[in-house]
């Protein structure tokens, strides 16, 4: 007579491997997004390049309002505060979400808002714009949220 037996000696420890996968998920998740928040933060932080002449004004009327108001209240020519560049910050939104933010009041005309649109023409080419450089970090988080929950699995005893 021929017999052959199998037993599964191992399932305590999938099992536990399986739960403490469980339990980072969500902080690998959260970890991830939030480093993919500073890389965001880090593009948008960089100084722009200087103005092109002629100045391409989005309208006569922005033109004459610049003017007008002595560059807007900041004196002609126009210098740089940093305080769109440094105003970006990554607040906590929920469990394990994030929210990156600028509060200067004219961040949109720098960086375009959270669409996309807003730029205005004087800055195009000049400043990122916010939406394009989220979509290209965000692009890149499934496969690095895959590859840390693949070293938490196989740091578990799952390979």
């Amino acid at each position: 007579m021929t017999r052959l037996t199998l037993k599964m000696q191992g399932a305590e420890i999938v099992r536990k491997g399986l739960e403490n996968l469980a339990a980072e998920t969500p902080k690998v998740s959260r970890r991830r997004i939030y480093n993919t928040f500073l890389k965001i933060r880090t593009r948008m932080r960089k100084p722009g390049k200087a103005i092109n002449y002629p100045v391409k004004w989005d309208s006569e009327k922005q033109r004459r309002a610049f003017f007008a108001t002595n560059g807007f209240g900041r004196g002609i020519p126009t210098r740089r505060t940093d305080r769109y560049r440094l105003g970006w910050n990554i607040q906590q939104a929920g469990a394990v979400g994030y929210r990156l933010e600028n509060n200067a009041p004219y961040s949109k005309y720098l960086g375009g808002t959270a669409f996309g649109p807003g730029q205005s023409n004087i800055h195009q080419g000049r400043w990122p714009i916010l939406q394009d450089v989220f979509d290209e970090e965000v692009k890149k988080l499934p496969a690095e949220i895959e590859g840390d929950i693949k070293v938490v699995a196989r740091r578990g005893g799952l390979r």
